[in-house]
């Protein structure tokens, strides 16, 4: 994003190119990666351009931490590799690559990439270095920097799956802070957010539970007491948390724990070693010393120190399953370090780096990696079923994806799928068998209707063993998918309620010569429209929010509403211009739909948007919707809002069933006698023969259920014909 047509450069730049203005006036920056690139990249502090930016904050109110049995593992398990970022110290990470994959069969490397073109040409960097490429994975995602361990996933497994624990970066960096959003979804895996502001190079546990940080943590989310946070996470994280106090922005700028804490092993850890001279380091870490031999921890020590303004150090180092990488910085103190890690960690293959490089950035290698913790060994296969998990409306002749996780010691060699309509109760249809342990399934529903429907997984290994989970609470599916259910071509003016400057009309193609495109001329069909001034831009004078309202309209009965509209707008972004569409169902209280975001919209031409009311709207009987827009100080002048051809799609009420006519075909006659018998065992047995007609079809008592009761008014209604 850009910042009023300049990049953030410096305070002086900024101030300088303001001043230079006349009108509009030069609104403060907001969040945005400065401008850098991989030869000259971020450092792991922010710097002065990035102090200028506002920190990203975490989400507010309730949030909901993993339920079951949680175990967050350290890093000296088990590891099926590392993640890295391709955005910068490429020297540093290749020796990384290949050190990992030659010297471990089992371990692999996720390199971070930004697109296809650096996908090749990384591969070939670590081809030729002589990685062993087999092991190396490329995830093309754009992030902002190299430090992965700090807005990186923090992995738990939950019942025995991997989740992700994601926290809101310390830094005003947005690629970054998106990356564990976007590996969440590629992966399809849980992910929990516990909503501090955090950088994860402040972290460090052992297997027995014990978890360690500084205060920086309390620092960096006052809302918080330490208790709050240490309750946070024994939730996520199922840990008992230490917090020591931080090393001094002077000495260490990030103040992270790993910057002079190393686990080892069980109840073993190396603390870094300070010169009394130093003050708070020498006292902070000769204080952890104290605490953690008293707990019973074996404590090893490197040497610690800073010159020039830079903190050296060696406990930034990365374990990985039978292997260690340490820093090296070519002093005497080198050998000190290696030698304290030989005796620490006997049966290590441990390996020096140089990371002269980097130290100066505030960091080393433990900060440009992330480990994947292994799946914890067992003969019995481990599933988990996502999708559909409860609450979900599927509908029938639709293709939907069945999702899943499942792994097992050696191999899942298959899985097989089958539904219940019953809440579980019975499994009788049969989705897939045979099928690869890729996560997904996507199945066409069958057209049948039931309220209770859930899906079990199955995952076989060779050795004959079966686990299996299914979906923890009902879906509905529903015969038929959503259909129109009401439209507003605005051939005509609806007559629904404007403020400010929304108007119903003709729109002019005005607008647009300072900033954004201009307004359409016509509608998307037709030649109407409404929109935030017909003739031009917008005002920006400050006022509003004003608001386009339509309704109410009724959707008793009806399910999975969805909102359809064509859209042209152009308009400044937020904190400038505040756009958007809200929902209610009785129009005091308006949830959000939509609202635009830190970069301006500029639309060139009509686009359908889609929009889900489901929570709000569905079998609700007064519903209203509204397009809204809101000018402050500092905004330019942009075209506004055009919206046409609104669409309301639902899931209609079905239709009245006909009482006795059990082969849906419009009467009840002697040839619905055999199926009315097998209703008479149950709906899920109905619905492996009867996909397309409704099971209380055989409900000829109204009693909302099939039994015995309902034969003598069934053989009464033999004749009737059903209502059209």
């Amino acid at each position: 994003m850009k910042i009023r047509g300049a990049a953030i450069l410096s305070a002086l730049v900024l101030t300088t190119w303001g001043l230079a203005q006349t009108a509009p006036p030069v609104p403060p920056a907001v969040p945005a990666p400065v401008a850098h690139d991989k030869d000259h990249p971020l450092p792991a502090y922010m710097t002065p351009e990035e102090r200028l930016l506002p920190l990203p904050q975490p989400p507010q109110g309730v949030l909901t931490p993993p339920t079951g049995i949680v175990h967050t593992p350290a890093e000296y398990e088990p590891m099926d590799g590392l993640f890295i970022s391709w955005q910068g110290y490429t020297d540093i990470l290749t020796q990384l690559a290949v050190g990992i994959t030659t010297n471990d069969p089992a371990a692999a490397v996720w390199v971070v990439v930004d697109n296809a073109s650096e996908h090749t040409s990384v591969y070939n960097t670590l081809n030729a270095a002589g990685a062993h490429m087999s092991q190396v994975q490329f995830i093309e995602c754009i992030t902002d920097t190299v430090w992965i361990r700090d807005y990186g996933p923090r992995f738990i497994f939950q019942d025995g799956n991997r989740a992700i624990i994601d926290h809101t970066y310390n830094r005003p960096r947005p690629n970054d802070d998106a990356f564990n959003d976007y590996l969440a979804t590629l992966w399809g895996i849980s992910q929990y957010d516990i909503g501090l502001t955090h950088g994860g190079g402040n972290f460090h546990l052992f297997t027995n539970r014990d978890a360690f940080m500084t205060t920086l943590i309390v620092d960096e989310n006052p809302g918080y007491t330490q208790q709050q946070i240490k309750d946070l996470f024994a939730a996520y994280e199922n840990v008992n948390l230490t917090i020591y106090a931080g090393f001094p922005t002077s000495f260490d700028s990030t103040r992270h724990i790993d910057m002079w804490f190393f686990p080892v092993g069980d109840n073993k850890v190396i603390i870094g070693q300070y010169a009394s001279s130093t003050g708070q380091p020498y006292t902070i870490t000769e204080g952890a010393v104290t605490d953690l031999t008293a707990r019973g921890y074996t404590v090893y020590r490197t040497p610690g120190w800073n010159t020039g303004g830079t903190h050296y150090t060696y406990t930034n180092a990365v374990v990985i399953n039978n292997q260690v990488f340490i820093s090296k910085f070519n002093v005497a103190q080198d050998a000190q370090a290696l030698a304290t890690f030989q005796a620490a960690m006997p049966g290590y293959s441990i390996h020096q780096i140089d990371n002269s490089s980097i130290i100066g950035a505030a960091g080393a290698m433990h900060c440009i990696v992330m480990h994947l913790p292994a799946y914890p060994s067992g003969p019995i296969p481990a599933v988990s079923v996502s999708a559909p998990n409860g609450g979900e409306v599927w509908f029938g002749g639709q293709p939907f994806d069945i999702r899943w996780i499942a792994h097992d010691d050696v191999a899942v060699t298959s899985i097989d799928i089958y539904l219940s309509t019953d809440g579980g109760a019975t499994f009788p249809t049969t989705i897939a068998t045979g099928e690869a342990n890729d996560g997904t399934f996507t199945w066409t529903v069958p057209h049948l209707a039931t309220t209770h429907a859930r899906a079990k997984v199955i995952a076989h290994d060779a050795d004959g063993n079966t686990g299996e989970d299914a979906s923890d609470a009902d879906f509905t599916i529903t015969p038929n998918g959503p259909e129109q259910v009401l439209s507003f071509p605005l051939d005509a003016d609806p007559g629904w309620t404007t403020q400010g400057q929304w108007a119903f009309g003709l729109p002019t193609g005005g607008g647009g010569s300072a900033h954004g495109n201009h307004d359409p001329n016509n509608g998307a069909t037709g030649t109407n429209v409404y929109g935030v001034n017909l003739s031009g831009d917008y005002s920006t004078t400050p006022g509003g929010p004003y608001y386009l309202t339509a309704g109410p309209f009724d959707f008793t009965g009806h399910a999975a509403t969805k909102l359809k509209f064509q859209r042209w707008l152009n308009s400044d972004y937020q904190p400038y211009a505040d756009d958007t569409i809200q929902v209610s169902n009785n129009g005091t209280s308006w949830t959000a739909v939509w609202s635009n975001g830190s970069t301006a919209t500029v639309d060139s031409a009509w686009s359908l948007k889609e929009y889900d009311l489901a929570a709000t709207a569905d079998n609700q009987p007064a519903v209203y919707v509204r397009w809204g827009y809101q000018i402050r100080s500092g905004a330019w002048a942009y075209s506004g809002w055009n919206i046409d051809d609104i669409q309301f799609w639902a899931v209609p009420p079905a239709l009245a069933a006909c009482p006795g006519d059990t082969n849906c075909d419009g009467r009840v006659t002697f040839a619905d006698i055999d199926p009315f018998v097998e209703a008479l065992a149950g709906e899920s047995a109905w619905n492996v023969n009867h996909p397309t007609c409704p099971w209380l079809n055989a409900d000829a008592n109204g009693d909302n259920t099939v039994s015995f009761a309902d034969i003598d008014p069934f053989v009464a209604r033999i004749g009737t014909t059903c209502p059209s």
